[in-house]
C-alpha cells in the first residue's frame, strides 16, 4: 500500500495511525492486512501486558468460577453480599479496561478491529449478574473462534458460551414437561421456556428481523435450546454423568433440562429423542442460510465502507459468503476489491463511533508511545456512550453517522481534544492495578493523576494526512497546542 492507502487502512481497519504502524502497514496489501487481522492475535508492548496480567481477569476462569460461580466458595464462606458484589464489578471493570488497552496498543489493528465487529454483533453486556466474571472470557472465546475464519465458528462460540447464556436467560430455560420441571413443581417451584436467546439468535445473530421467519419458529428453536446452560458448584457432578450432560468448561448441557419432542424450525424436521444434536444442527442451519448471509454481508459492508452500502456489493459479498460456507475472508474478498471500496480510501466518509474517535486520538497524541491508562479511557468512552461489553440491549452499538453525531457528542470531542492537546489527558501512566468500579467511571470518581503524552503536531498530522485548504485556513495564527486541538477536532479526523 502507499502510505495514504496505509493511512486510510489504519483508519478503517485500525484505530488510527502511528508511525510505526503506518511504516507496518505500507509492506502489505489491504487483503493481507486484513487476513492477518483475522487469523493472528495482537502482541502487546512489555509494559502493557504486565499491566494486564496484574489485573484480576488474569486469573484463569476455572479458578474463578470455583470461588465466585454459583455454588463456589466465596459464596458459601462470605456472608458479606457487598463484599462479593464489589469484586464481581471489580472484574467487570477491568474486562472493559483491559479491552481498551488491548485495541489502543495492538501492533495488529486491524484484529481489533475486526473483534469488536464481532463482539458488538454478538453482544453481552458486562455487568449483568455473572456475567461480571464472565466477560474477559468471553472476548477470548470470540477472539479464538475468529481464527477459524467461520461465522459458524463465532455463532458457536457464542452461543456455547456461558456469559451468552446468562445475559439472554436461557440458563434455566426448562421444558415443562421434563424431569427438572417435574422435580421443581414438587418444590413449588415453577419451570418453562425462555424465548429471549431463541428470539435474538434469529433476530441477530443470524437471519435478521425482516427474514421470513415466524414466532412459531422462535418458540421451535426455543425448544431446541431448552438444557443449554451453565455448571453449577451446587451440582451433583454423578447425577449429571447418569442423566448424560455435557460439560465444556463452564458451560453446561443437561438433557433432564430438555424438550426432547418432534420440532420444526424453518420448514426443517427435527425429529423426536434428539438433544445437544439438534441444537447443533439447528446452529448449522442458521449460520449457513441465505438471509444470514446477506445479513452479515449487509452489516460488514456498512461498518467497513458506508452507512447505505450499494446493492450490488452486499449481493456480491453475500454470494461470497454462502459458496464458501460463511467464511469471513470470502465475505470481505469482494469488499476489498470494489471500485467503492478503493475510493473511499482516498476520500472517507465513515464518521468515527467514539470508540474510533477516542483512541485513534490518542494513538495520534501518543504516537509509538505504549499508552497505559486504561482508566481514562474507559471514563472517556462510557461518557461518550461506547464503552467496550457495555451496551444493555442486544443490539449492539450502532454505526451509522446518525447514530452518533450531534451537537452534544461533538462538543465532547472538542472537550478530549484540548484536553489531549494541553496535556491535561493522563494516557501514557500506568494507573494503579486496581480497577475502577464501571458505575464510578460513569461519574467520574476514577483516579486520573498520571503523565500525558506529549503531542508532536507533525505526528498527529501525518495520523490526519491531507487537510483541507479551510481547515488549513483555521489553523493560521494558533499556538502550538491550539493547532494540535483543532487539528484533532477537524472533520477530517472525524472520518475514517
Amino acid at each position: 500500500m502507499t502510505a495514504p492507502e496505509a493511512r486510510a487502512m489504519l483508519n478503517r481497519f485500525g484505530y488510527g495511525a502511528t508511525p510505526a504502524s503506518l511504516l507496518a502497514a505500507t509492506m502489505q496489501t489491504p487483503r493481507q492486512f486484513v487476513t492477518r487481522g483475522l487469523l493472528a492475535q495482537s502482541l502487546l508492548p512489555e509494559s502493557i501486558a504486565d499491566d494486564l496480567n496484574a489485573l484480576p481477569i488474569a486469573e484463569p476462569l476455572a479458578a474463578t468460577w470455583a470461588r465466585m460461580g454459583p455454588g463456589g466458595t466465596a459464596r458459601q464462606e462470605n456472608d458479606d453480599k457487598l463484599t462479593l458484589r464489589q469484586e464481581e464489578n471489580r472484574f467487570a471493570s477491568a474486562a472493559v479496561q483491559a479491552r481498551l488497552l488491548t485495541m489502543v496498543n495492538s501492533e495488529n489493528p486491524a484484529h481489533e478491529v475486526l473483534l469488536s465487529f464481532w463482539l458488538n454483533h454478538f453482544s453481552i453486556h458486562a455487568l449483568k449478574n455473572l456475567d461480571k466474571i464472565l466477560a474477559w472470557n468471553y472476548i477470548h472465546a470470540l477472539e479464538q473462534a475468529m481464527s477459524e475464519d467461520s461465522f459458524e465458528a463465532l455463532l458457536r462460540a457464542s452461543f456455547f458460551h456461558p456469559a451468552m447464556q446468562i445475559y439472554l436467560d436461557n440458563a434455566q430455560s426448562t421444558a415443562p414437561d421434563s424431569p427438572a420441571a417435574l422435580f421443581a413443581s414438587r418444590n413449588g417451584k415453577t419451570a418453562g421456556i425462555n424465548e429471549n436467546l431463541a428470539r435474538e439468535l434469529l433476530e441477530l445473530h443470524t437471519l435478521g428481523v425482516d427474514a421470513a421467519y415466524t414466532q412459531k419458529d422462535v418458540q421451535e428453536l426455543a425448544r431446541i435450546i431448552t438444557g443449554a446452560g451453565l455448571y453449577s458448584q451446587r451440582m451433583n457432578d454423578a447425577a449429571l454423568t447418569r442423566a448424560g450432560a455435557t460439560r465444556h468448561g463452564e458451560f453446561l448441557f443437561d438433557p433432564r433440562r430438555h424438550d426432547f419432542g418432534a420440532k420444526q424450525l424453518l420448514g426443517n424436521f427435527f425429529p423426536a429423542g434428539q438433544g445437544l444434536t439438534e441444537i447443533d444442527r439447528a446452529l448449522h442451519l442458521l449460520a449457513l442460510h441465505p438471509a444470514t448471509a446477506h445479513r452479515i454481508a449487509r452489516k460488514l459492508a456498512q461498518r467497513f465502507l458506508a452507512d447505505d452500502p450499494p446493492h450490488a456489493l452486499i449481493e456480491a459479498m453475500a454470494a461470497a459468503y454462502l459458496q464458501s460456507g460463511g467464511r469471513i475472508s470470502a465475505t470481505l474478498s469482494p469488499l476489498l476489491a470494489a471500485p467503492e471500496f478503493l475510493a473511499s480510501l482516498a476520500q472517507p466518509r465513515k464518521y468515527k463511533e467514539p470508540m474510533d474517535y477516542v483512541l485513534s486520538a490518542a494513538r495520534a497524541v501518543c504516537g509509538d508511545q505504549a499508552i497505559a491508562q486504561r482508566q481514562t479511557l474507559a471514563v472517556t468512552l462510557l461518557d461518550m456512550g461506547q464503552a467496550p461489553l457495555m451496551h444493555t440491549t442486544p443490539d449492539g452499538y450502532g454505526s451509522a453517522e446518525a447514530d452518533w453525531l450531534s451537537p452534544a457528542a461533538m462538543a465532547k470531542r472538542v472537550r478530549f481534544s484540548l484536553a489531549a492537546a494541553q496535556e491535561r489527558l493522563p494516557l501514557a501512566s500506568r494507573p494503579n492495578n486496581e480497577p475502577g468500579r464501571l458505575r464510578g467511571l460513569e461519574k467520574g470518581r476514577a483516579d486520573l493523576t498520571g503523565n500525558s503524552c506529549h503531542p508532536d503536531e507533525g505526528i498527529v498530522r501525518q495520523a490526519i494526512g491531507p487537510i483541507s485548504p479551510t481547515t488549513e485556513a483555521s489553523l493560521a495564527g494558533l499556538m502550538p497546542r491550539e493547532r494540535i486541538a483543532a487539528l484533532l477536532a477537524s472533520p477530517e479526523f472525524m472520518r475514517r
